[in-house]
């Protein structure tokens, strides 16, 4: 028996695609083959974005009530949740140096204002960027050193 679920917003890095799919992440190669689910929360994971070396898997979820930013291994574990900020939140990418790229409307006075932060897979205080706003943000292999394409008003 075959499932036949709506499959969004994949990621892709070396051989490895990660999608969403039945509000849970799935993972699998780009030779095709069984996917194999990632998550298995309350949540509803959303935006995920495999790290420039694949080892990482940050993304977007609702295990809380607000979308907060998490980071887990690439091959499945226990996920980290990273941020405490609400109420929407987005992963965009990984900077050069293996920091998570997000977008939020924390401390916005509208709440399509979105700015666009970083933060260590490690944890700690999230960083702004000089960015001014940013909805959508396509960063190239070479992170935020390299060429960008900034959707403000998407």
């Amino acid at each position: 028996m075959s499932h036949h679920g709506y499959l969004r917003q994949p990621t892709i890095r070396g051989n490895t695609i990660v999608f969403v799919c039945d509000d849970d992440l799935w993972s699998v190669s780009v030779d095709g083959g069984l996917a194999r689910r990632l998550t298995a929360g309350l949540g509803e994971p959303s935006t995920p974005v495999l790290s420039p070396d694949g080892q990482w898997l940050a993304y977007a979820s609702r295990d809380e009530l607000h979308p907060e930013v998490y980071v887990m291994p690439a091959e499945g574990g226990p996920a980290r949740r990273l941020t405490w900020l609400g109420p929407f939140v987005h992963v965009r990418g990984w900077t050069e140096t293996g920091e998570i790229v997000f977008v939020t409307t924390w401390g916005q006075p509208f709440f399509r204002n979105f700015r666009v932060y970083t933060i260590s897979r490690d944890g700690g205080l999230p960083s702004l960027l000089p960015l001014g706003q940013v909805n959508h943000l396509a960063l190239t292999a070479r992170g935020l050193a390299g060429p960008k394409v900034i959707g403000r008003n998407t």
